[in-house]
């Protein structure tokens, strides 16, 4: 069968990234025999034109559409991507009669409600390697899809999204152990190069699922509440490929976190110091058992920069987020961090239940003394369908289901929503290495691809330590907003 696999995705702030996902399934999908090929929307003048075009010549039997994100999760500076899913689909509909497959991360948050507003044939929730194959072997043999763990069709999608009752919970998605054996991503297919150009760097990934219980998180969710990990060996093997193949070019780990469970970023440390491998990476990390050694053996084997997920630095509002760690264990992480050599991007989170105008400030107190390469807050929590917050919400009435879906719905403490943009902006302001997604755009498109093309690669918040950064960066807060702007019908907080 001739199987057309689309990357949805446009966005290019704060850089377009690779869709890793998609091409693992490109390369199971070309595996079992079928003939494949990509259109990626991330670039180009007229990605919708040239779509068309695509279909036209190849004629496929099939289309699948890999939906990554729902939206930007920045409020009140949110990015819907719904519209732009929306034309996709309107697009393919006018041009094939094909069944169109919808999949990704994004659409496994929501299957019940994109089914239904992009009035897809069938869905694929959780990982696609194993279920796409599944399913185009169902259709060509004319069984019954709907036993394969994770498909979803439209006679199943009528119920609210998101919902363990929505019945997609009743065949649940496949999580194997071995979701990559014998399997490299079809970056062959795609125009990689130009990702490493625009994007600054290449993607790999060593592991899914994850242990840790944050409140908010969709992790869990999307690939299971355990860890299924590759060897170090084939890890190295794939990045050792990527350099031979590409040239040398930084990368990022895009693991929910690289450096836990202890023993894992240490083995693939190993790995490339055994090989004598000069390569640069970085990673999304936690503070939780990240002790002086696992720090120092990162920067030997190449880590530039670790995007520590600390969310507050406040022991109340930690234990609210059900964090595994308390303030303590968070600055004494970044401090290993920043002693070894590894430059250091702090993300918090703002406004959470329970949040307090004495928890802000701890936690801001906290960040200025700790000092790292950069901060990044976000003003409000995203609420996805599921999470143990939205759950605990719904439960006590904070909330109504009804409310959380495709609109990008936050919550933002009340007893704090008309203290904390002023008070965040004048933290940005006086620190000049904050970003504030939510409230000032952290990059304009023409600057990010400037500075691409100027060479500079590896996480681009690492640039906030230099001087003239800080001075560009405080401008943006010279005169802070007190509120939270004019209300918009496609993001709102509930």
């Amino acid at each position: 069968m001739r199987i057309l696999l689309i990357s949805a995705n446009r966005e290019h702030i704060p850089d377009p990234i690779f869709p890793l996902g998609l091409a693992y399934v490109a390369a199971a999908v070309q595996r079992a025999g079928h003939e494949v090929a990509i259109a990626d929307l991330c670039f180009g003048f007229k990605p919708l034109s040239d779509l068309g075009k695509q279909v036209g010549r190849f004629q496929p039997d099939i289309i699948g559409l890999s939906l990554r994100n729902v939206d930007n999760a920045a409020y009140p500076r949110s990015v819907d991507y719904l519209e732009q899913h929306r034309e996709v689909v309107d697009t393919l509909r006018a041009l094939t009669d094909a069944p169109v497959v919808l999949g990704g991360s994004g659409f496994s948050i929501m299957p019940g409600e994109y089914m239904a507003v992009l009035d897809a044939d069938w869905g694929i929730t959780g990982e696609g390697e194993h279920t796409l194959v599944a399913l185009l072997d169902a259709l060509a043999h004319q069984w019954d899809p709907r036993v394969i763990p994770g498909v979803i069709d439209r006679s199943t999608s009528n119920q609210p999204s998101g919902r363990p009752s929505n019945g997609i919970h009743l065949n649940p998605p496949q999580r194997p152990a071995d979701w990559c054996e014998g399997l490299r991503p079809a970056r062959y297919l795609f125009d990689y190069p130009r990702y490493i150009r625009r994007g600054g760097m290449g993607n790999v990934q060593t592991k899914r699922g994850c242990v840790f219980k944050c409140s908010y998180c969709t992790y869990p969710l999307l690939e299971g509440n355990h860890f299924r990990a590759r060897s170090a060996t084939d890890v190295v093997d794939e990045i050792e490929s990527l350099m031979q193949d590409y040239g040398k070019h930084p990368i990022f780990f895009v693991d929910s976190i690289l450096n836990f469970p202890h023993g894992h970023v240490e083995g693939i440390c190993e790995e490339i110091l055994a090989r004598s491998l000069k390569i640069r990476w970085s990673c999304y990390a936690t503070p939780v058992k990240l002790d002086q050694h696992q720090a120092g053996l990162m920067a030997r084997a190449g880590c530039e920069g670790i995007e520590l997920g600390s969310d507050a630095v406040d022991d109340g509002q930690l234990k609210r987020l059900a964090k595994s760690f308390n303030a303590d264990v968070a600055e004494q992480a970044n401090r290993y961090c920043m002693e070894a050599g590894l430059q250091v991007c702090q993300t918090v989170i703002f406004g959470a239940p329970g949040e307090t105008e004495a928890s802000i400030q701890a936690s801001c107190q906290a960040l200025r003394r700790m000092n790292p390469t950069a901060v990044v807050a976000m003003t409000g929590v995203r609420l996805y369908p599921g999470t143990p917050l939205t759950e605990s919400l719904i439960a006590e009435g904070r909330v109504r289901a009804k409310d959380i879906g495709l609109i990008p719905a936050f919550y933002i403490e009340p007893e704090v929503a008309g203290f904390l943009p002023a008070y965040l902006q004048q933290q940005a302001h006086e620190a000049g290495n904050w970003v504030l997604p939510g409230l000032a755009a952290p990059l304009q498109a023409e600057s990010q691809r400037l500075l691409r093309g100027l060479g500079i690669a590896g996480p681009l918040w690492r640039l906030l330590q230099r001087p003239w950064m800080h001075r560009l960066n405080r401008r943006k807060f010279r005169h802070p907003n007190t509120s939270w702007g004019t209300p918009h019908p496609r993001r709102k907080v509930v």
